[in-house]
């Protein structure tokens, strides 16, 4: 079995959204190892002084024996434009470090700069990040059929920023955007995509 990996956006020193990087580290160990006890990731995690400035990736490797934290350097990949890939049986219940499913849709994403996956008719995830769509009336609204239940998301969510809605690959037009948000990114890092980028 591949390692799992939470990823969590370290900023001038503090780890942001930490608890819900707790939990569903601790869901995960649960689901996949039955483990019981509950690690928490702020004793666990030592921020060093060179990541005490600016934004951090903290990525911590794990499963139920072993753990590995680096801290690396952060810069918003900048992504334009979607391919709608089609798979009816992908799936991705836990981050997990090994993506080969998710890495053979990337090949096939041609000059686009990123994929959205369709599964079975409904819009999920992009290869990295779960999404949010913007309607007519300027609310922003994520998929009830996300592949992966995103820590940013779900902070989201619980603010009321955002709200859950059934979207069909059939119902993208009637949006005027899209953005792409997980751990590293929020809703105000990145501009919308026009959804005449999703091809």
């Amino acid at each position: 079995m591949s390692l799992l990996v939470e990823t969590i956006k370290v900023e001038n020193g503090s780890l942001l959204n930490i608890n819900f990087h707790n939990e569903r580290m601790n869901r995960s160990l649960f689901g996949l190892f039955g483990m019981r006890n509950k690690p928490d990731l702020e004793k666990i995690i030592r921020v060093p002084a060179f990541a005490g400035k600016g934004v951090y990736k903290c990525r911590v490797e794990y499963d139920d024996k072993a753990t590995k934290i680096e801290f690396i350097p952060y810069n918003i990949r900048s992504v334009r434009s979607l391919k709608l890939i089609m798979d009816d049986n992908i799936s991705y219940p836990y981050k997990y470090i090994k993506r080969d499913n998710i890495h053979k849709l990337m090949e096939i994403h041609g000059e686009c700069d990123e994929i959205l996956i369709i599964k079975r008719g409904m819009v999920t995830d992009s290869s990295y990040a779960n999404v949010v769509f913007r309607d007519l009336e300027g609310n922003w609204v994520t998929p009830s059929t996300y592949l992966l239940p995103g820590t940013r998301r779900a902070s989201l969510l619980q603010k009321g920023l955002i709200t859950e809605a059934i979207i069909s690959y059939k119902d993208i037009l009637k949006y005027s955007e899209v953005k792409l948000i997980n751990a590293m990114l929020g809703m105000d890092d990145t501009e919308g995509i026009p959804v005449e980028n999703l091809v």
